[in-house]
């Protein structure tokens, strides 16, 4: 075989070598009503993510978006970021949601920074300790 007909099939698996997969969902179950992991607030939402390591990460994903009443929501903002939280509450579909850029909860919006199939609408959250 000629060197002239292999630099085409190396450089296409090269490319095909370096192209990302997309970022699986986070398992956290749809429909349960409490989600535990490691939670960071931004936009005035929260995002929940599976292990602590991915809440130091700006951009980590996967995660679930999801918002507390905004009076507990504030409250947590100020006082749970980074730590292992259970949220209880319910999942609901992003298709759902209430305009196109958002869904309010209770006063809160949620923006789904993390672009997930559903969101979690949550009444209360404890800290794992």
């Amino acid at each position: 075989m000629k060197i002239a007909t292999l630099l085409p099939a190396i450089g296409f698996l090269a490319l095909t070598a370096c192209a990302t997969t997309p970022t699986p969902p986070a398992s956290f179950d749809p429909a349960a009503t409490s989600f535990t992991g490691w939670v960071r607030f931004t936009d005035g939402e929260f995002q929940l993510f599976e292990r602590e390591v991915q809440v130091r990460n700006e951009f980590s994903r996967p995660c679930v978006s999801g918002a507390l009443p905004l009076d507990l929501q504030r409250t947590a903002r100020r006082d749970l970021s980074g730590q292992m939280v259970t949220f209880t509450g319910r999942a609901v579909s992003w298709a759902d949601r209430s305009t196109p850029t958002g869904l309010t909860h209770e006063a809160s919006i949620i923006r789904n920074t993390c672009g997930g199939d559903y969101v979690i609408l949550a009444e209360s959250v404890s800290v794992i300790r």
